[in-house]
């Protein structure tokens, strides 16, 4: 199974989750910002985050896409 990274969003913040097989787990919050929504809205696969190729193209879509894999890490050896 594919592990996957998907977003809700609420009061002006995005929450990020990420699905490892039928589990979900919280990853962390940040304020809303319309091009990182846009980019996750649909989810992404944790393959796509890996190998993303788009940057200094939205500076806050790089910063957000620079984080994820730490917090992916740390779900990966503490909460599985």
């Amino acid at each position: 199974m594919k592990n996957k990274i998907t977003v809700s969003k609420a009061n002006d913040m995005i929450t990020f989750y990420f699905h490892v097989g039928k589990k979900r787990f919280f990853l962390f919050v940040q304020k809303y910002s319309k091009g990182v929504y846009d980019f996750f809205e649909g989810g992404r696969s944790e393959e796509e985050i890996r190998n993303f190729r788009m940057w200094n193209k939205n500076p806050r879509l790089d910063k957000t896409i620079s984080k994820i894999p730490l917090y992916m890490k740390y779900v990966l050896r503490y909460e599985i």
